[in-house]
C-alpha cells in the first residue's frame, strides 16, 4: 500500500495540483478542468507523459465521464440521483465507490477488495486527500478518479461558497435573510 496526498481543489487556486507520494516528493501532476461537454482532466506522470485522462461526455445536472489510462477506454463514470447517498460505479472496471465526497471519504472497492481509502488530512500549507491506495499499478486511475471526486463534491457542496473552510481566506461574512 501506497499513500498520496492531492491537494483538495478549493485550496488551490491555479489549474494544476500536484501529488506527493509518502515522503511528500511530487510524484505526479493533475490538470484540467470539467463543467462542459469535452472538457478533461490529465494525470501526468513528473516528466509530462498523460497517464490517465478523464473526459466529460455530456454535461448538465448529472455529467458523464469517459476514462482512458494509456490511451484506452478502461470505463466510464456517470453521476447519477444515487450521488446524494455518495454512491458512484465505474463502468467496465467494477469499482464501487462509497463513502462522503464532500466530506472527502471514500472508499473505492472490486467485490470485497479494497482499492483505494481516501480520508482529508491538514498539512501547514493546506488540506490534502490523503490516498491509500492497495496497487501501485492503478494510482493514476484512483488519483484521477479522486481529483474528478473532489472537484465534483467540492461544487455540490453548499458550504464552500462560504470562506470559513481552512485552506480559504479567514474574513469570511456571515449574511442573514429577514423574513
Amino acid at each position: 500500500m501506497t499513500k498520496y496526498y492531492l491537494r483538495q481543489r478549493h485550496s488551490i487556486d491555479d489549474g494544476v495540483n500536484i501529488v506527493f507520494d509518502e515522503n511528500f516528493q511530487a510524484s505526479y501532476l493533475v490538470s484540467g478542468r470539467t463543467g462542459k461537454k469535452h472538457d478533461e482532466l490529465h494525470v501526468q506522470d513528473m516528466s509530462g507523459r498523460v497517464l490517465v485522462r478523464i473526459q466529460q461526455t455530456s454535461y448538465g445536472m448529472l455529467p458523464r465521464f469517459s476514462l482512458r489510462y494509456r490511451g484506452h477506454t478502461v470505463g466510464s463514470i456517470s453521476f447519477t440521483l444515487g450521488h446524494l447517498g455518495d454512491l458512484v460505479y465505474v463502468r467496465q472496471l467494477g469499482w464501487l465507490i462509497s463513502g462522503n465526497f464532500m466530506a472527502g471519504r471514500y472508499l473505492t472497492t472490486h467485490n470485497t477488495k479494497k482499492l483505494l481509502s481516501v480520508k482529508p488530512n491538514i498539512r501547514p500549507d493546506g488540506i490534502y486527500n490523503q490516498l491509500t491506495v492497495t496497487f501501485d499499478s492503478q494510482a493514476p486511475v484512483h488519483i484521477a478518479i479522486a481529483a474528478l471526486l473532489d472537484i465534483w463534491g467540492t461544487k455540490s457542496n453548499p458550504l464552500t461558497r462560504f470562506r470559513w473552510l481552512p485552506g480559504q481566506s479567514e474574513n469570511y461574512k456571515l449574511t442573514y435573510c429577514r423574513h
